[in-house]
């Protein structure tokens, strides 16, 4: 089993002037562990040192270099003008460590969605979920992976309520759905392939224009739906959005 060292990711807003959000990203064990220690409280270096498995040396070093970017800075100690007590100077946003076991198991993310769902939340989910991306997209992170796995997980549920052996009734049913719960309006276009329109889409109709598709969590939902009604994984690209400027948003399904 291989391992992987964890990461940190770092807002500092003080590295440069520019007025774009600077996000650092931290790879070194040693930084990682001083970052660590100084995100949860003011350190001077030797009891730094003392914390971490580094020497002396080693950790000189890597404070040089992490004050050189902005992310930490340090003051005098008020009971030793000798010695220097550092902090973080930079927001920390989050780290990732795939060698820890996973809190929460796949099948324990399932119930909870399906649990709101259940209850008649769903757009509550929804709103939770857009809102969670929209701050993330203020720090420059993409998180459209998880946003197509979460609407996976609701599409999925939601096919035990929608479905139909006739395709027609099929999506007549999952319209209907669209329709009730404030998501958009659509219409499907069914030839050799399937062609679905969405206006007043809830994912990306009050969205900045991007130039990019922004659809993620509809496509989710959408791409289980219909993969379930064939019984086989279909692919599902959006061609047209309104983040890309355009007036509905169009995705077509493909086998």
């Amino acid at each position: 089993m291989t391992t992987s060292n964890p990461i940190q990711i770092i807002l500092n807003e003080h590295k440069t002037d520019s007025p774009l959000i600077d996000i650092d990203i931290i790879k070194s064990p040693a930084k990682y562990e001083i970052l660590e220690l100084l995100r949860h409280d003011e350190m001077n270096f030797e009891d730094i040192v003392e914390n971490t498995s580094k020497s002396k040396a080693s950790v000189s070093m890597h404070l040089r270099d992490l004050r050189k970017e902005g992310i930490v800075k340090y003051k005098a100690d008020p009971t030793d003008n000798r010695k220097k007590i550092f902090y973080l100077n930079a927001d920390f946003l989050g780290s990732i460590d795939t060698n820890k076991t996973k809190i929460i198991k796949k099948e324990q993310t399932k119930l909870m969605i399906d649990e709101f769902i259940e209850k008649g939340d769903i757009e509550y989910v929804i709103l939770l979920t857009q809102t969670f991306k929209s701050m993330l997209m203020e720090f420059g992170m993409d998180i459209t992976p998880v946003l197509q796995k979460i609407g996976n997980h609701i599409g999925e549920y939601l096919f035990a309520q929608l479905q139909h052996e006739d395709l027609d009734i099929f999506t007549k049913n999952i319209s209907k759905y669209w329709l009730k719960n404030n998501l958009g309006e659509l219409s499907f276009n069914i030839d050799n392939n399937i062609e679905i329109t969405c206006v007043n889409c809830f994912e990306s109709k009050d969205l900045a224009k991007s130039g990019t598709p922004s659809c993620y969590l509809e496509k989710g939902m959408l791409e289980k739906l219909f993969s379930m009604f064939f019984n086989f994984d279909l692919n599902i690209d959006e061609i047209m959005c309104y983040s890309m400027g355009d007036e509905k948003c169009v995705y077509q399904i493909q086998p």
